[in-house]
């Protein structure tokens, strides 16, 4: 059908078009299944809805490494992590993938360190099965706990000291508000702006993320900043929420500002760039519009130590989630530290940084930065 010519129907003074809609087959089993089927499931109904328009175009992550009149043969490199969605329960998954596709799928052990093969008489038989399996390592992935994140630092003396003193002053002034106590704060050599979180599996996957780190510095920094990263300066003042109810709050933010309008839009078009710079390789997800320019001061998780953030996100569950997290009341912080200055953040820089891994000068350690 020419989609420039579609079939017209008309009802009263009204014209619709038909399209043609092609349906992916419905598997009454898929609920009874293990999550490496529903992840095929899902990455078939976008294959089958895609396929008119399959090209072999070169496709992220996989090389052509051998290409013969008689046969293809492609790599991935695949985190080990993801070999079992790949393969499923009883192999199910890798070789319904084979069938569908006519291609022979080669998933190496998780001791060791080999890519993923696949292989098929043509090449787009192939990259047909190679974008598939990306699609169930990226479902997969949304379903991993975060390992890296990009971060920006505030931890200059000034804004330590401070939020030293803010801590003390919440702590001697909201004396029996609901659920106030130390355990709540951050640590102040972690005070950090998070620009995005990644998950990062193996040593391709991080090297990949540096590489994507210095690209940011070339292409992002100057022309949307027009000065170097490092010689950008703004401050923490303020503190706000995120939910409507300040008697029951998970989080409470510091504000970060910036001495005028102009400023404040380019840093935000910069981090904002920087997470779609990130999102295109599959290695961060993306969950807002606009990156939250804030810090975060307390939160609720922290009373349960570090392993508490790692559960909330191997659960994907929000309402035990929300049954794990002790709400406290910020209604006095607010109305007494509404306006407080932490002061001045005079140097920036955007960091790698890996969860539950420290420097000696306690902020998280950093795998790259610029």
């Amino acid at each position: 059908m020419d989609v420039m010519k579609p079939d017209l129907y008309y009802v009263d003074d009204r014209c619709y078009r038909r399209m043609k809609i092609k349906y992916p087959e419905y598997n009454d089993e898929i609920w009874n299944d293990d999550i490496s089927k529903c992840l095929l499931f899902n990455a078939q109904a976008t294959f089958h809805l895609n396929a008119e328009n399959e090209i072999c175009e070169g496709l992220e992550g996989v090389v052509i490494t051998e290409e013969t009149t008689e046969s293809v043969l492609a790599t991935m490199n695949i985190a080990n992590s993801y070999f079992c969605y790949i393969v499923g329960r009883k192999k199910e998954t890798k070789l319904r993938l084979e069938k569908e596709t006519n291609t022979k799928i080669t998933v190496p052990n998780q001791e060791e360190r080999l890519p993923v093969t696949v292989m098929g008489k043509t090449k787009y038989s192939v990259m047909s099965c190679a974008r598939r399996i990306m699609m169930i390592v990226n479902a997969a992935r949304l379903r991993q706990p975060f390992t890296h994140f990009l971060s920006i630092p505030f931890t200059a003396l000034e804004i330590v000291a401070n939020f030293e003193n803010f801590k003390e002053s919440v702590l001697k002034e909201c004396v029996g508000c609901n659920n106030i106590c130390e355990d709540l704060f951050q640590n102040p050599n972690r005070l950090h702006l998070t620009v995005g979180t990644l998950v990062l599996m193996n040593e391709n996957e991080r090297k990949i993320a540096r590489e994507l780190l210095h690209q940011c510095k070339e292409s992002l920094v100057l022309p949307i900043l027009k000065k170097d990263l490092s010689n950008v300066s703004c401050r923490l003042h303020g503190i706000e929420i995120m939910n409507d109810d300040p008697a029951n709050v998970d989080v409470l933010y510091g504000k970060v500002e910036f001495d005028s309008v102009e400023e404040l839009d380019r840093f935000q078009q910069f981090v904002d760039k920087v997470c779609e710079h990130f999102e295109t390789s599959g290695l961060l997800i993306n969950k807002f519009e606009h990156v939250k320019l804030h810090v975060t001061l307390l939160n609720n998780l922290f009373q349960r130590g570090s392993d508490s953030e790692e559960l909330c996100d191997k659960t994907r569950d929000v309402e035990k989630n929300k049954q794990r997290r002790m709400s406290f009341d910020a209604r006095k912080i607010l109305k007494n530290f509404g306006d407080f200055e932490f002061g001045i953040q005079s140097s920036l820089s955007l960091h790698l940084s890996q969860r539950y891994a420290f420097e000696s000068n306690g902020y998280y350690l950093c795998t790259d930065r610029i």
